[in-house]
């Protein structure tokens, strides 16, 4: 889908070129338009991929301290070790997702990496695991995304 948008976006881009060689206002307007578009397109796009939602994700928690992403958290902060796959380097540190299990919604950030999760995965810090659930249950499947 994203090569789809980038090629949109290239398309209008030289049709806009080739309308400012003909001049006019309407074609300035219109060229003003047609990249607006694909510019927006593109970014609505980004914004989907972010908001994409995770179903029947396996939660676990972990005893938190200093996590990859350079913070030391304790048990109560509701946090959340990204699993491996989606981790990227880091590249999720921070972010701020919205977790549903039970019927409860919560908020946690990204601060930690866990190589044991599977794609989708997370591991909660002990506080967040005992808003949705007694430790002793020690699995959840339950929905996530992006913020």
């Amino acid at each position: 889908m994203q090569l789809l948008a980038i090629l949109s976006f290239t398309i209008s881009l030289a049709l806009s070129l080739s309308s400012v060689s003909a001049g006019g206002h309407s074609e300035l307007h219109r060229r003003h338009h047609a990249t607006d578009v694909s510019a927006r397109a593109v970014g609505e796009l980004q914004t989907f991929n972010k908001r994409q939602s995770f179903n029947d994700a396996r939660f676990t928690y972990f005893y938190d301290g200093l996590g990859a992403c350079g913070i030391t958290s304790l048990p109560t902060d509701f946090i959340v070790a990204l699993n491996s796959d989606q981790y990227g380097n880091g590249a999720h540190c921070f972010e701020t997702i919205t977790i549903s299990f039970g019927g409860k919604t919560a908020q946690a950030q990204i601060v930690d990496e866990c190589p044991g999760c599977p794609y989708g995965g997370l591991d909660f810090s002990v506080g967040l695991f005992e808003y949705f659930s007694p430790l002793s249950v020690g699995v959840l499947d339950g929905e996530w995304s992006f913020n």
